[in-house]
């Protein structure tokens, strides 16, 4: 589903205790949202911080990537609800179709005779 920018996100969460500096979640994230900290932490490790929360899809590669599950994506929970109730209403719907197409370019069918 196409997210637009920032919507739904309040925060994007980077853990001190848990942050070692791999800056994964950088390199992951296609939407330039982190920068490099200027102050280190208690590690003596510049983290990652979500500077551009506004350009945020909620793609949650940063949460993926990250080995050791210092990043949290926070999302509005109402907004969360409503994409839900759009994607089961428009989306799903086309699933089915999806799988027939899948279906017949497996069999090597290229064309569709009536």
């Amino acid at each position: 589903m196409y997210m637009k920018p920032g919507v739904g996100v309040k925060d994007i969460i980077v853990s001190d205790k848990l942050c070692k500096g791999c800056y994964l979640c950088i390199w992951a994230c296609p939407w330039d949202v982190f920068e490099i900290s200027k102050e280190r932490n208690w590690r003596g490790v510049k983290k990652p911080v979500a500077v551009r929360l506004d350009q945020c899809r909620r793609c949650r590669l940063c949460e993926f990537y990250c080995p050791d599950f210092a990043i949290q994506v926070i999302i509005d929970e109402e907004e969360e609800k409503m994409l839900k109730e759009v994607e089961e209403k428009y989306e799903k719907p086309w699933l089915p179709r999806v799988e027939e197409r899948d279906r017949i370019v497996k069999e090597g069918v290229w064309w569709l005779e009536d």
